[in-house]
């Protein structure tokens, strides 16, 4: 199996996609989809300030 190189614009398509599920969760009440999803969010994010510094 090969990683995907995670570079900066797929990084933000990522997080992008992440942040519209968060928020239909939470306009459908889902609190705990929309935990987990916030968790792998900030894990998305400290990558990405990661790969700009």
């Amino acid at each position: 199996m090969v990683m995907k190189k995670m570079d900066k614009s797929f990084l933000k398509k990522k997080i992008n996609k992440l942040n519209k599920k968060i928020h239909r969760a939470e306009s459908q009440n889902e609190e705990n989809k929309a935990w987990w999803r916030k968790l792998k969010l900030n894990k998305l994010k400290e990558r990405l300030n990661h790969i700009n510094s």
